[in-house]
């Protein structure tokens, strides 16, 4: 079924549904990114990725390889969260 066939079946615009669906997606993805972050952030008791470096650097935090590559998925959320919320704000 193509979006075209939808937007013909309901008489909707099909720019409508295609904005109304990437605001959903995008809204959804938001809570995604946040939810694993809140989780993250909560196993290690931090605010921030800074927080968390400052931690490992004092010893708060073992550098592991978990650690390790929880810290770089701190990171990424950190920046798709951001993308996703300048994304939201176009519309």
């Amino acid at each position: 079924m193509t979006l075209a066939t939808v937007a013909k079946q309901l008489n909707i615009p099909s720019a409508d549904i295609e904005k109304e669906f990437l605001e959903n997606f995008l809204a959804k993805k938001l809570l995604e990114y946040k939810t694993e972050l809140f989780s993250l952030a909560n196993k290690y008791k931090i605010k921030s990725l800074f927080e968390f470096e400052k931690f490992i650097k004092a010893g708060k935090i073992s550098e592991t390889a978990q650690t390790r590559e929880d810290f770089f998925k701190i990171d990424y959320l950190t920046s798709q969260i951001a993308i996703m919320k300048n994304l939201i704000q176009i519309f």
